[in-house]
C-alpha cells in the first residue's frame, strides 16, 4: 500500500512539469469494421489491426464477467486477464497463459487482490499489452487505500507489485501500449465533471510513470481511449460527441515524445 502511495507522490511531481508530447491535429480514425487493435506503421501513422483471434475455450474460471476477458498475444504465449466477482460483488483480477492459442489454460493468477467495490461485473475491463513474452496489464478499480487506476506486469512467471497511475473520484476506463522499457497507459480522467483522456508513460518498465498529458481537446467530450506506442511516437484514440451532434465518433491524435 505505502508502496503504491508513494508512487503516485512521485508522479504528481513529475505532472507539475511542461507538457511533455507535441501533438497533432485529432483526424477521423480510419477504422473498418466494429473493432480494431491500433498500431503505428512504419510511417509513424495510425491503423487498426484486428484483434487477436484464438479458437479458445475460456479460462476455467466460474466467477468470470466474460465482458471482461481481454487476450493478449505474445512471442510464445496467449494471455487472457479478467476480472472474477466475489460473493460480496468485489474482484479479483487474474491472468492465464495458453500456449496452444486459447485451446486450454493454465492455473489461473491473482494480479491484484486488493478490490472492496460492490461494483460486481459491472466495471471497465482491463487492458493488456505485450513486449517478448511479458505482460503489461492497466485496470481500474476501487483499492482499499482509494479508487484510482493501476498497472501490474508479468516479467516471466514473475509479478511485480501493482502500482498507481493515478487515484481519482471514479472508475474508469482504460487503454495501454508498450515497446521496450516504455509503458504507455491512457484512460479517461477520474477527477472532475470534463470528459478527457490522459496517458501516463512509464521509461522503466511501468515500475514508476514519469509524466502524465492530457491527450484530447476541451472541445471534445473524450471517452473509450486506445493507444499505440512507437519508439518516440504515440497515438492516442477516443470517441466524443459533441452538443449538436446525434452519435458518437471516434478520433484519433498522433504525438511526438520530446
Amino acid at each position: 500500500m505505502r508502496l503504491r502511495g508513494s508512487l503516485a507522490l512521485l508522479m504528481a511531481l513529475a505532472a507539475c512539469d511542461a507538457t511533455p508530447v507535441e501533438w497533432n491535429d485529432p483526424v477521423p480514425a480510419a477504422q473498418s469494421g466494429t473493432g480494431g487493435q491500433l498500431t503505428i506503421d512504419a510511417a509513424g501513422q495510425p491503423r487498426y489491426a484486428p484483434e487477436p483471434v484464438a479458437s479458445m475455450t475460456m479460462p476455467g474460471d466460474p466467477r468470470l464477467c466474460h465482458s471482461s476477458l481481454r487476450l493478449a498475444r505474445a512471442s510464445i504465449h496467449l494471455y487472457g486477464v479478467w476480472w472474477s466477482v466475489r460473493r460480496d460483488s468485489s474482484a479479483v483480477l487474474y491472468s492465464a497463459q495458453s500456449s496452444d492459442s486459447g485451446a486450454t489454460w493454465g492455473t489461473p493468477v491473482a494480479v491484484d487482490t486488493s478490490d472492496v467495490s460492490s461494483a460486481g461485473c459491472s466495471r471497465p475491463a482491463p487492458s493488456v499489452a505485450t513486449v517478448g513474452d511479458d505482460l503489461h496489464v492497466a485496470y481500474s478499480m476501487v483499492a482499499s487505500e482509494g479508487t484510482g487506476v493501476f498497472f501490474a506486469h508479468f516479467m516471466g512467471s514473475m509479478l511485480h507489485s501493482p502500482v498507481a497511475v493515478i487515484y481519482g473520484e471514479r472508475l474508469v476506463a482504460t487503454a495501454i501500449a508498450a515497446e521496450g522499457d516504455r509503458v504507455l497507459v491512457a484512460y479517461e480522467e477520474p477527477n472532475g465533471t470534463r470528459k478527457q483522456v490522459d496517458v501516463a508513460l512509464s521509461t522503466t518498465q511501468g515500475h514508476l510513470f514519469d509524466w502524465h498529458a492530457t491527450a484530447s481537446r476541451d472541445i471534445d467530450a473524450a471517452t473509450s481511449p486506445a493507444v499505440a506506442l512507437a519508439g518516440k511516437t504515440i497515438a492516442v484514440s477516443w470517441m466524443t460527441q459533441r452538443a449538436t451532434d446525434t452519435t458518437a465518433t471516434r478520433v484519433v491524435r498522433v504525438g511526438h515524445i520530446r
